[in-house]
């Protein structure tokens, strides 16, 4: 059993410089999404709808060729699932998304053809249900995500066949895409049981295999070149099924109305209005273990100063200064890392490449710390 202290520590760091899916909206109903910092430090351990990855934290997939690209670093099955209509509107409540993270956003879902607790993702067909990607005048799906507190909307389409369903959601991050395997996947997957009297049986594409490193949306420059000029940002991945068999074109974002975003409470269950309801199968309420002893926080990271553009630095961790988690240590390093990149982004349009480099030559130091810190728990 683990410390409150510690506990806390945890959840503090899933505010850091990545993100994971906190909530899942799904019609009127919320529920809570798997947390790698808290669900294996939890007696009972509670039951999600959304499948589990501990040993991932709140980091990003990189290679697309592997699995994990499905449903995120070692994903395991989710033994419950939720039940959903047709139709109904979906909310993907994400923690504080960073703004140096710009990017788009994707939705998918796949019939698992029986029981999705049993299922190996890799064999399943998905087919997209939403993306977002660059609007015409430069503004990312990510900027929009952050005006809406974090949040991504999508819906089921209401004519596909009822079934169980594994939902697939992703952020891409492009901070560090113009190196190769430098884009950041955020996926995660969740358990739907489906109902409806639609008969529609998308055709879908496969993970790992529906992206390729070289795609134009993922090997991509966006702070220079031609990559992303005007808008044209080809977002990865299929074209979106819309209910009735038609599809939506990979086309630039149309610029949204200036207003003033309305920022839910981190708190607040409130979901979208929708008239189908929702039911959730076999929830529990799990009870964090009591503390056996009271820890002293460890010391919060340094963030590195704005770095200038023309022969920038780094951030070098100090090993052993962090709290010895090697999860824990491992985001509050990169946090210094991203802090860099977001500094490094060019003013006026211009080449910002190997300001970014040498930002990311941090990101080599961070995963030596956390090799040490794993080294010594051995």
């Amino acid at each position: 059993m683990q410390t409150t202290a510690l506990l806390s520590l945890a959840l503090a760091a899933t505010a850091s410089a990545h993100g994971i899916v906190s909530k899942i909206v799904l019609g009127s109903e919320t529920v809570e999404s798997y947390n790698p910092f808290q669900d294996p430090y939890m007696n009972p351990a509670p039951q999600r709808i959304t499948w589990a990855f501990p040993s991932a934290g709140n980091g990003p997939v990189e290679d697309v060729t592997s699995r994990d690209i499905v449903c995120n670093i070692g994903a395991t099955p989710a033994a419950i699932s939720a039940t959903v209509a047709a139709g109904s509107p979906i909310q993907f409540q994400w923690t504080e998304w960073p703004e140096s993270h710009k990017g788009p956003s994707m939705t998918y879902l796949a019939n698992c053809n029986g029981d999705c607790s049993k299922a190996d993702p890799t064999t399943l067909s998905f087919f997209k249900i939403q993306h977002a990607g660059l609007s015409s005048s430069g503004r990312w799906a990510s900027d929009d995500i952050i005006a809406a507190g974090s949040t991504v909307d999508a819906r089921i389409p209401a004519d596909i066949a009822p079934g169980n369903y594994i939902l697939r959601h992703e952020l891409l991050a492009l901070h560090s895409a113009h190196t190769e395997n430098g884009a950041q996947f955020y996926p995660m997957c969740a358990n739907l049981v489906i109902t409806g009297s639609g008969s529609a049986k998308p055709a879908g594409v496969k993970f790992p295999g529906a992206y390729k490193p070289t795609d134009p949306g993922i090997f991509v420059n966006i702070y220079a070149g031609e990559d992303v000029k005007n808008g044209k940002y080809v977002i990865p991945g299929p074209e979106v099924y819309t209910a009735g068999g038609t599809t939506t074109p990979t086309i630039p974002e149309p610029e949204p109305e200036e207003s003033t975003p309305t920022i839910p409470d981190e708190e607040s269950t409130t979901a979208p209005t929708a008239t189908p309801t929702t039911t959730i199968i076999a929830p529990t309420q799990p009870t964090v273990a009591p503390p056996q002893t009271t820890t002293t926080p460890p010391p919060q990271p340094t963030i590195a100063p704005p770095l200038s553009t023309t022969s920038p630095s780094a951030p070098i961790p100090t090993p052993g200064s962090g709290s010895g988690r090697p999860e824990i240590d491992r985001n509050a390093c990169l946090d210094q890392v991203n802090v860099c990149i977001r500094n490094a982004q060019s003013k006026n349009g211009g080449d910002v490449s190997d300001a970014i480099r040498a930002c990311e030559r941090g990101r080599e130091r961070c995963e030596k710390l956390v090799r040490r810190l794993v080294a010594r728990r051995v």
